[in-house]
């Protein structure tokens, strides 16, 4: 391992730390790497030079943010980065964004988690309590504050609440399956509907998928990307980032029922966009735009207006269904439950079982008829 640059040292989290002293001030940086810690040390002196420098005492919340967040530049994924970024802009800053960080205290803190609690979930305002804790606890770390006032505070209790498998985790039946897809094939996103039926992608991957992540050499999709709707570039484009989780970067097999779905996609982009290319997005919104949940929950409701209008009455549903519904036709066709997994995108297999266990009961019985031929002769029959 190379030398350490003088005053440099590594911190348990993998980053390095640079401390230097100004006028008998101590001060600290922190980097990737070595060379990163001298070249914001050589901006440090600048800024203290300047007098543009805020010192531990009277820094900000805020201001020790923009801090925070350039030190794990590189170290997150831009998604997490942006998602983090969120959460203290629309719920932390508005409170605390510009009180001094050696200001904030435990009582001023459990006031706030109450005040979140009357209008969020409990398993919301832990997330945000978490962000707050994280910021906080880089502080202790960077020395701005002996203690972190958030490490006492519990968390709020989330025992209570309803399963993923009692909410909106519903699939369509066969016949609102039948129903909706005849209903919505003069629909734009006629395609998308079936596709995502097919394949169970979540809604921001197949807003992502370009025509060159359909691999027919090896027959597998290949699932790299996922479209962030809520966050934007400073150019205000939507962003089309790899997923936050790992398990979400997978290949799903292509069969002939998806393979065809993209051939009548192809056929339409081409008629109204003219030639694809590899690098064209497979599916997109009116006027070429993103796909995103707010358009696609708009056109379900008036497909399924329609269809109210026909007689046909069938329950509100999100995009998530579609998901739920491979998913449930998946089971139901008999197949193994840690290949669902991998296509799903699942992080482990009890996530799976989780969500998707109601459906075993309905397979019980066939699969147990199934077997009994390997026992034939064990009851003397």
């Amino acid at each position: 391992m190379a030398r350490l640059a003088a005053g440099v040292r590594k911190r348990s989290d993998g980053t390095f730390e640079k401390r230097f002293t100004v006028d008998g001030n101590r001060y600290s940086v922190y980097g990737k790497n070595s060379k990163e810690c001298e070249t914001k040390e050589r901006e440090m002196r600048k800024q203290i030079e300047a007098g543009l420098y805020t010192s531990n005492r009277n820094i900000t919340l805020s201001e020790y943010f923009k801090e925070w967040q350039a030190q794990r530049k590189g170290i997150v994924k831009p998604s997490t980065a942006m998602v983090t970024e969120g959460k203290f802009c629309n719920h932390i800053e508005p409170v605390f964004g510009s009180v001094r960080i050696q200001k904030i205290e435990k009582r001023q803190i459990i006031l706030f988690q109450q005040k979140l609690s009357e209008t969020h979930k409990p398993v919301t305002v832990n997330t945000i309590m978490a962000t707050l804790s994280a910021i906080l606890k880089g502080a202790v770390e960077d020395e701005i504050i002996l203690k972190n006032p958030v490490a006492s505070v519990k968390r709020l209790r989330t025992d209570g609440q309803v399963k993923a498998t009692e909410t909106i985790h519903r699939a369509l039946t066969l016949e609102e399956q039948k129903a909706f897809l005849e209903e919505s094939r003069s629909e734009w996103l006629a395609e998308f509907y079936s596709f995502s039926l097919c394949t169970g992608m979540r809604i921001g991957e197949i807003g992502a998928l370009q025509w060159s992540d359909i691999d027919y050499i090896n027959g597998v999709i290949h699932v790299t990307k996922t479209v962030i709707p809520n966050l934007k570039d400073n150019k205000g484009n939507v962003l089309i980032l790899t997923p936050k989780s790992k398990t979400s970067v997978r290949d799903i097999p292509l069969n002939d029922l998806i393979k065809g779905v993209l051939k009548l996609q192809k056929e339409k982009m081409t008629a109204v966009y003219g030639e694809q290319s590899l690098a064209d997005r497979i599916f997109c919104g009116g006027y070429g735009g993103i796909i995103t949940p707010a358009n696609v929950s708009i056109n379900i409701d008036l497909v399924l207006k329609r269809l109210c209008d026909k007689g046909i009455q069938m329950e509100h549903f999100s995009h998530h269904a579609f998901r739920d519904t491979f998913a449930t036709r998946y089971i139901e066709a008999g197949g193994n439950m840690q290949t669902l997994k991998q296509i799903l995108g699942h992080a482990s297999l009890a996530m799976t079982m989780d969500l998707y266990a109601h459906v075993l009961p309905s397979t019980k019985k066939a699969e147990m008829e199934q077997i009994q031929s390997i026992f034939i002769g064990v009851t003397g029959q």
